[in-house]
Parts: C-alpha cells; sequence; structure tokens
C-alpha cells in the first residue's frame, strides 16, 4: 500500500527466546481504522506493544508518519494509549485526569484549560468535569479515558481490548462513540480485540491474525463474506466446515456422498444456512437453545457434528429427535486447500 501513515516492515517480535511475531509486514493508511482481530496468543497485543515502543522488536522497522520509529522511545512516538483497565487516577477529577499529562508537558495554564474543556467536550463529559471516576460508569470513565489521550493530539491512537469490561449495552454504546471519535478527529486508530462483532461494527479494515502471522486482510464485508481460509471462514461464523474430495464430504466421524460441484478442499456454511425438518440427510438432535429470533441445534450425523439455525417460529425438534436436515450447495463457501487448511 502506498502513502502508508503507520508501516510495519519485516517485523519479528520475541519474549526471551520465544518468537511472537515471526515477520509482520502491515500498512495503514493515515486517518484509518484498523482491528488486529484473532484468538488470545495470536500476537495482536504484542503487535499494539511494538507500534507503542514498549517492547523492542527483535527485527524490521517501524515507520510512523514517514519516520522510522523502531528505536524510538515511547514518550517521543506521539502515540495515544487507552487500555482495558481505563488507568484513570481515583483521586483526581475528571477535569484532571484530562489535563495531567498536558501539566508534565509545562503546557500554560490557559491552554491546558481550553485543551481539557474541549476534549471532555468531544466525549460528552463537560457537565461531570468535577467528578472523581468511582462517581462515573464504567462507559464514562471509558469515555474520560479517551479524552485523556485525545488531548496530547497523539498521531495514531491505539486502543487495547478497551470494551472488554462493559456490560453488553454500554459496548454497544461505546462502539458507535469511537466511530464518532474516529470520523470527528480524523486520527489513525488501532484497534485490538477477540471479538469479531466488534471488529466488523467499528473498523475500515480488519487484520486477522493467528499464531503472529497475518491470516487475512480486508473489510468487513471482505472478511465476512469471503474468507480466504479455514481458519478465517470458522472465526466468521461458518461453524459447519468439512472436507470435499470428488462426491464425498469428510467429517470428524466418516464421510458422505453428496455429489457436490465443487473442486477438492473444504465447504463451510452458516448454521442459519443449514435447513433442519427437511432434506436428504438425517441426524439426532443432541442440543437445542432458544436464542431470540433463532432456535439453534446441534445434531449428530454419521459423518460429524451439525450445528444448525432455524427461525424460532418453526417447529422445534427436541434432544433425541431424529430429524432430517439439508447442507444447500447455494449456500456452501468453496475454500480451496491453503497451506494447513487442508
Amino acid at each position: 500500500m502506498s502513502n502508508a501513515f503507520v508501516s510495519l516492515q519485516k517485523l519479528s517480535l520475541a519474549y526471551g527466546q520465544t518468537v511472537v511475531v515471526p515477520e509482520l509486514n502491515l500498512d495503514i493508511r493515515e486517518g484509518e481504522l484498523i482491528a488486529l482481530l484473532g484468538p488470545s496468543g495470536c500476537g495482536k497485543t504484542t503487535t499494539m506493544r511494538a507500534i507503542a515502543g514498549l517492547m523492542t522488536p527483535q527485527s524490521g522497522k517501524i515507520h510512523i508518519g514517514g519516520v522510522d520509529m523502531t528505536h524510538t522511545p515511547a514518550n517521543k512516538r506521539g502515540i495515544g494509549l487507552v487500555f482495558q483497565s481505563y488507568a484513570l487516577f481515583p483521586h483526581l477529577t475528571a477535569f484532571e485526569n484530562v489535563a495531567f499529562g498536558l501539566r508534565l508537558k509545562k503546557m500554560p495554564v490557559s491552554e491546558i484549560k481550553s485543551r481539557v474543556e474541549e476534549g471532555l467536550n468531544t466525549v460528552g463529559l463537560s457537565h461531570l468535569a468535577d467528578r472523581k471516576p468511582a462517581e462515573m460508569s464504567g462507559g464514562q470513565q471509558q469515555r474520560l479515558s479517551l479524552a485523556r489521550s485525545l488531548v496530547m493530539e497523539p498521531k495514531v491512537l491505539l486502543l487495547d481490548e478497551p470494551l472488554s469490561n462493559l456490560d453488553a449495552r454500554l459496548r454497544l454504546d461505546m462502539r458507535t462513540e469511537l466511530q464518532r471519535l474516529q470520523r470527528a478527529t480524523g486520527i489513525t486508530m488501532i484497534f485490538v480485540t477477540h471479538d469479531q462483532a466488534e471488529a466488523l461494527a467499528l473498523a475500515d479494515r480488519i487484520v486477522l491474525m493467528k499464531d503472529g502471522v497475518i491470516e487475512q486482510v480486508g473489510t468487513p464485508d471482505e472478511l465476512y463474506n469471503n474468507p480466504a481460509s479455514k481458519f478465517a471462514a470458522d472465526f466468521f461464523g461458518f461453524e459447519n466446515i468439512f472436507a470435499i474430495k470428488g462426491s464425498n464430504i469428510i467429517g470428524s466421524n466418516g464421510s458422505l456422498t453428496a455429489n457436490f460441484d465443487a473442486e477438492n478442499g473444504h465447504l463451510a456454511w452458516r448454521p442459519s444456512a443449514i435447513s433442519v425438518g427437511s432434506g436428504p440427510f438425517q441426524g439426532t438432535v443432541m442440543g437445542v437453545s432458544f436464542a431470540g429470533e433463532q432456535r439453534e441445534y446441534v445434531i449428530k450425523t454419521d459423518f460429524g457434528q451439525i450445528k444448525a439455525a432455524n427461525p424460532a417460529a418453526d417447529p422445534v425438534y427436541e434432544i433425541g429427535t431424529l430429524v432430517a436436515f439439508d447442507l444447500p450447495s447455494k449456500s456452501a463457501w468453496h475454500l480451496p486447500n491453503v497451506g494447513n487448511d487442508s
């Protein structure tokens, strides 16, 4: 990618002798909101720490704004950090929490006041300037943490699982708030999360990582609808993935002749694509759960386990029931054999 604002070039990261990220290349545009997504241990937080200057790369380069920052101290990089723990000073008011970094820079009092007021206004907390963190809700504390970083006018804002401590409703509210702030300020944001729903809702692009390696990069729509590997498909909700060889689907317990018109590799279905109650195949219901608009089923078959989801208004199939089901070929996503996916 040309004109990258943040560029990671052949970046290798390790803790002692343990290499966590073997060689990572990634370019991020200015003003872009990027999500580093993946399961625990995939290297996403380690990558963020390297960008922030909190760890030294084993090899490779980190460029920010066209400048080599690989060995620049963290406090000289112009990076803002927002943690899941908020890291607010409990004895200071909201105003003083936001002003703290500006006072360390020995800014004039009038400029500090102006910046803090603007920062609190940006996150909608002007009316709580005199409150201490303990007198604020979790969502308000998270917005205060954002304001404290934004007033420092960072080149890049790094957010490490910032919504994980919030309840479900607050997480939804904060997603909207983060999007609004990013659009309003135009700041480059790198958002670390293990939650695909957050990444899909927030990011301009998603960087999906596995074992320290980038598995796939693309827009939320691209990763959700066009996963490039078995890992990516499973991560984005294709919970039924089977190898296919010739006319056979190969599951964990055996094979099934299905006569699908597909090349060797894997076929994947989302649970909502599996038709329960009719079809050429049979299995036994091993689990059923109500999930609002859908009813989710786990079905044991001769070739492996199937996960399906029917509209909640459809007939209910109890545990132990032998049911018919279909694997519609038009709903299958084909994954060629790629690397370790074969």
